[in-house]
């Protein structure tokens, strides 16, 4: 079967979104998960800069049935296809949100009303009580962006290259669970509860968000901020020894890493030239 390209994100606008969404400051508030392996649905909050203009692009309100494709390369190419711009356009605007708190942390005694508005808005996002000496400092450990390839292969582990019933009714690709009565998908023969999303945007943008919040991933955000301090890319092999607290399978570290090796350049062939690198 062709790859249908017409259900997924044309390649041109790739670089447009890192481009672009550098500028835009959007945050979003949601309070803390309910566990390391749970997510909260995220509300818009306004941003600072409401006159950036992003790319129309889909957000993916309906995960398409990958089960069409052929298992293999044709599947594996229409997987990345979808899942990779949505990816670089959710690390673009935490890229963003860091780019602006370095500069302000520059003028801290000297900034405007509505930057410290600002402010507030990132430490009630993140997390983090505003005011004090180490404001900066524990936003800087949070607002990060995590490399494509970590992010990438956890959906493919956590959604079967998008085929699970989660992923296809649910929009989820990374296992978040829901704890509220009636919420979500049940998983069949278990009381679990997955998540619903509105698109597959919002599942990233949740799951990036718990991994950046989240006290059990302390050890993945001090090993980014200490590759960060030693002015080296941030490693998604580094960062995927750290996720114990992510799955209770006891070979979960293997089978990420089994499957970063196998797929790690086909990755970086569907990102755009203007994205961050990370290495394997």
């Amino acid at each position: 079967m062709p790859i249908r390209h017409d259900l997924f994100f044309s390649r041109r606008w790739r670089g447009v979104v890192a481009a672009t969404l550098l500028g835009a400051l959007g945050v979003a508030v949601t309070p803390p998960p309910l566990d390391a392996h749970a997510a909260s649905p995220l509300r818009d909050v306004r941003t600072l800069e409401s006159n950036v203009e992003t790319p129309a692009l889909d957000p993916i309100e309906e995960m398409p049935d990958l089960r069409d494709y052929a298992a293999g390369p044709e599947r594996k190419t229409a997987f990345l296809e979808l899942l990779v711009p949505l990816v670089e356009a959710e690390n673009a605007k935490i890229r963003a949100q860091r780019d602006w708190l370095l500069d302000a942390r520059e003028r801290q005694d000297s900034l405007s009303d509505a930057e410290r508005s600002h402010l507030q808005r990132l430490c009630d996002s993140y997390q983090i009580e505003c005011g004090t000496s180490n404001t900066f400092e524990y936003l800087l450990s949070r607002v990060d962006t995590l490399p494509l390839e970590m992010v990438v292969i956890q959906a493919v582990e956590e959604s079967g290259w998008g085929t699970s019933r989660f992923a296809r009714k649910g929009n989820n690709l990374f296992g978040l669970r829901c704890f509220s009565d009636g919420c979500g998908l049940t998983q069949r023969g278990s009381s679990r509860h997955y998540q619903n999303f509105d698109s597959v945007q919002a599942s990233i943008e949740a799951y990036l968000h718990n991994l950046n919040t989240h006290r059990a991933y302390l050890a993945m955000r001090q090993t980014r901020a200490a590759q960060n301090d030693e002015g080296a890319p941030v490693s998604a092999e580094s960062l995927i020894r750290t996720l114990d607290s992510y799955s209770v399978r006891d070979n979960y570290f293997d089978v990420l890493l089994a499957l970063l090796r196998t797929n790690a350049e086909l990755i970086r062939e569907h990102s755009s030239n203007d994205a961050e690198d990370s290495p394997a």
